[in-house]
């Protein structure tokens, strides 16, 4: 369900539709109990008339206490806040009022037919609702927007952003390669569909942490674009917002930020530190280069200063248009010459055995599938632009990716959109199920033969498939899927994939729009890099896997000013820095899966990103 905080996904399905008590629903919302008696004192949570003799609330009443902790978060009084929402409710109620009778007199309360009434009642409160709501959405953004301008010290927080197109084009891939390390770095490369991003520095930063960062980076993302003074073309870009978040929030099931020891079973390998990562980190960038159909955009960006003068701020960022035209940028050719890694893969005694205990737990019905990642670390750091390069030039069908932080780089070229969205058109993908590639054709087509009858991987790729459409169906209408699965064909391996489009409701503004990043949160995780049923696949992994995954099989990429953008799933990849590198790759286990080909399948994986790094 949209907005409920993400403890939801990782505490089971089933704890959505639990009827709660004052305690419990403190406790779900982190709020003190204190918070939830004012709410409820205010009007603006009522018990659920169930019959019960106690007070119960219902999951949804989550998202009201959520909203409240992030307003006295943001420094507002909660008697403030309590005030407020009392003088909400009584005025509420006399509007309620006036709408009943408005609409007792147009529906045709003279019909015999009950049902026809209560469809009429069911038709109209909703279309008189969203008109009331927007009415108030619209009103309050823009009156609190006027009166940021009139005061000089809110206008002194405002970011101005510019635009310009270039008579040349521009790699991306260069620009991200010209930064200083000492600069947040981000790149991201879409070769078959023409287009790349390159993102420099930073402006604002969106960082929320725990279980409802997705929806608290959706309203972040709302209120940071109302703050923005735009000088973009009509025809040019929105301002984008670039990175990522982590797999699960620290301290939740499947986090393994303190991996298990030797005694516990814990993995051998050496764990990623993923320290300036966190939960989520969206950035504004200072500068921000997309290269499209239409030829290369510039986009720069700055924080109005402490006088609030935003004409000196526009000066700035005309200085920082000019100087960037002017500046010839370093090409990214790679050498004609270079020796892939041969570095062995093909050896994990302890994957293996965590394969066997997850086909075990499978057989005891504690979940159905569950997908178990490794890791394998290189004693020397990756030449990240030179892999890079390699990477989308051997996968154009990938986003290639970087996000870099200090002296480390998160990179990639993964094969799997978790979704994309534009306007109110979704899209996203299951893909799930693996073979290697052949050596010849023939052996190509008789391996993706073999893939396409599995028994075993189409089983697999079903619960994705299953699930995407499950979590899909509460945000709008959920276009058929394929019935039968297609395939990926990859540089090494070859996937079963199921293209699913939805048509979503969009508000289009405010903190309750249903933009790309609270689409990703009621997706992430698929059944492809988690498990099904979710919960318990992602205690599993929590307990046996033995490693943090950080940003590893987690949504990352970009979102636009208006919600529209792309995060795919962070696989193919590698956390490196200047102690050496750590590389991820993942198989999905069920009941007939077998420990060495699954122990394969990795290796396969790992290949993939192995390809791309020189030897010397």
């Amino acid at each position: 369900m949209v907005g409920v905080p993400d403890s939801a996904a990782a505490a089971d399905a089933d704890q959505a539709g639990r009827l709660l008590d004052r305690a419990e629903l403190a406790a779900r919302a982190d709020v003190p109990a204190f918070v939830v008696d004012l709410v409820i004192d205010a009007g603006l949570l009522a018990p659920l008339d169930n019959g019960s003799e106690g007070e119960l609330f219902g999951s949804d009443d989550v998202d009201v206490l959520a909203a409240a902790r992030t307003l006295v978060g943001e420094g507002v009084a909660i008697e403030e806040l309590a005030a407020l929402a009392m003088r909400h409710v009584t005025n509420v109620e006399n509007l309620i009022d006036d709408a009943i009778d408005l609409l007792k007199r147009h529906i045709k309360r003279d019909s015999p037919n009950r049902a026809a009434l209560v469809a009429s009642v069911n038709r109209l409160v909703p279309v008189a609702t969203k008109l009331v709501v927007g009415h108030f959405e619209r009103t309050l953004w823009a009156r609190a927007m006027a009166r940021v301008a009139d005061d000089p010290a809110i206008a002194a927080g405002a970011i101005v952003v510019k635009a310009r197109h270039l008579d040349r084009r521009v790699d991306p891939l260069a620009v991200y390669a010209s930064a200083g390390a000492d600069r947040l770095r981000t790149v991201w490369l879409r070769p078959n569909q023409g287009v790349g991003l390159a993102a420099i520095g930073v402006v604002e930063a969106i960082e929320p942490t725990g279980n409802d960062r997705f929806s608290a980076a959706s309203a972040a993302r709302a209120v940071l674009a109302a703050r923005i003074r735009r000088d973009v073309p009509p025809e040019g870009p929105a301002p984008v917002l670039v990175g990522g978040f982590s797999f699960t929030a620290a301290g939740a099931a499947g986090n393994n930020s303190q991996p298990p020891s030797e005694n516990d079973g814990g993995s051998p390998h050496r764990g990623p530190s993923w320290r300036g990562f966190g939960d989520c980190r969206m950035v504004l960038p200072e500068l921000t280069v997309i290269d499209r159909e239409d030829g290369t955009w510039v986009l720069v960006a700055t924080r109005v200063g402490p006088d609030g003068d935003e004409a000196a701020a526009e000066a700035a960022l005309e200085r920082q248009l000019a100087a960037f035209e002017a500046e010839p940028l370093p090409a990214t050719s790679d050498p004609a010459d270079w020796v892939a890694a041969s570095v062995d893969c093909d050896r994990d005694d302890y994957y293996e055995a965590l394969v066997s205990e997850a086909v075990s737990a499978i057989d005891r019905d504690a979940f159905h599938k569950v997908v178990l990642a490794r890791t394998l670390t290189l004693d020397r750091g990756l030449d990240a632009v030179a892999v890079l390069d390699r990477l989308r030039c051997r996968n154009p069908a990938c986003a290639t990716f970087a996000f870099s932080v200090g002296g480390t780089t998160f990179l990639g070229a993964t094969p799997e959109e978790l979704v994309a969205l534009d306007g109110s058109r979704l899209h996203t993908t299951a893909l799930a199920g693996t073979a290697p590639r052949g050596d010849t054709p023939a052996a190509d087509q008789r391996l993706a033969a073999g893939l396409l009858a599995s028994a075993k991987n189409r089983s697999e790729h079903r619960f994705v498939v299953d699930g995407i459409t499950e979590a899909l169906t509460g945000l709008g209408l959920v276009d058929p899927a394929p019935a039968e699965p297609g395939l990926m064909r990859l540089n090494r391996v070859q996937h079963l994939h199921t293209p699913i489009a939805a048509e979503v409701q969009r508000r289009r503004t405010g903190a309750s729009d249903m933009d790309v990043l609270r689409a990703a949160g009621v997706l992430h995780p698929t059944a492809a890099v988690g498990g099904a049923p979710t919960g318990a696949a992602l205690e599993f992994i929590a307990r046996h896997e033995g490693f943090d995954r950080g940003w590893y099989a987690a949504p990352v990429g970009w979102c636009d000013l208006e919600g529209n953008g792309e995060m795919g799933v962070a696989l193919r990849c590698a956390l490196t820095g200047p102690e050496g590198a750590c590389l991820f790759a993942g198989a999905g286990v069920v009941a007939d899966s077998v420990p060495a080909e699954e122990l394969k399948e990795t290796a396969y994986k790992l290949r993939a990103l192995l390809d791309a790094i020189d030897e010397r």
